[in-house]
């Protein structure tokens, strides 16, 4: 089964978790990691570059926020899921990012995940 790829590791970032990390949106995706060389890498998206404790796990922070896919509200992996099980490999969707204070949408061009 071919399914669309976006290629970023993601933590769900919501109430507490966005202030304690003083992020520009209340909820939304902090980027922890962009593939090497994935679809999101490409289009320019940026994971974290520093590491902060929250509780007792390690979180990569200073990366992008991820809010929307294609003017679709996204909060949790699954969300995400959603909007890319309607889409195929190479199709390209827009992915709006906070990066600092300033709000961008980022054309990415999907990439495919084989298998399960």
């Amino acid at each position: 089964m071919h399914r669309a790829f976006l290629g970023v590791e993601t933590l769900s970032v919501s109430g507490w978790l966005s202030e304690a990390l003083d992020l520009p949106v209340k909820e939304g995706l902090l980027v922890e990691r962009a593939t090497k060389g994935g679809p999101a890498a490409a289009a320019g998206i940026q994971g974290g570059n520093r590491v902060a404790e929250a509780g007792m796990r390690k979180i990569a922070i200073g990366g992008d926020v991820i809010t929307a896919i294609d003017n679709q509200k996204v909060a949790s992996q699954l969300d995400v899921n959603l909007v890319l099980n309607h889409k195929r490999p190479g199709d390209s969707v827009t992915v709006t990012v906070y990066r600092g204070g300033k709000k961008m949408d980022i054309p990415v061009k999907l990439g495919e995940r084989t298998g399960n």
